[in-house]
């Protein structure tokens, strides 16, 4: 499993729109594009950390130089409703205990 770590400094009064985009964006890769899914934190005010998965770095590189047009639309608005995209890390997964619940023991 491979990895990739975004911040996005988010301009103010564009979170809802950074939302659906990003949305967007991420249901299209994991339907098109081989992409696992992705999950969305908000770090302070202005700042949001994305944490998409892929099957692998081939697979997320493959992806980089699509050029639909759908894709496209919601990328260039995404980026729209930021100040800065940062890539921050490009991890391997090495060992895995994430769950969906907590244990109610």
């Amino acid at each position: 499993m491979f990895c990739v770590i975004y911040r996005f400094t988010v301009k103010p009064d564009h979170e809802a729109q950074f939302r659906r985009h990003w949305l967007a964006v991420t249901k299209w890769y994991y339907h098109n594009a081989g992409g696992l899914g992705s999950r969305l934190h908000r770090a302070n005010t202005d700042e949001y950390i994305g944490y998409a998965q892929w099957p692998d770095r081939q697979v997320w590189e493959q992806q980089r130089g699509r050029s639909d047009a759908e894709l496209q639309a919601h990328r260039q608005a995404m980026r729209a409703c930021c100040e800065s995209i940062e890539v921050v890390y490009e991890l391997e997964m090495t060992d895995d205990w994430l769950q969906q619940e907590a244990d109610s023991g």
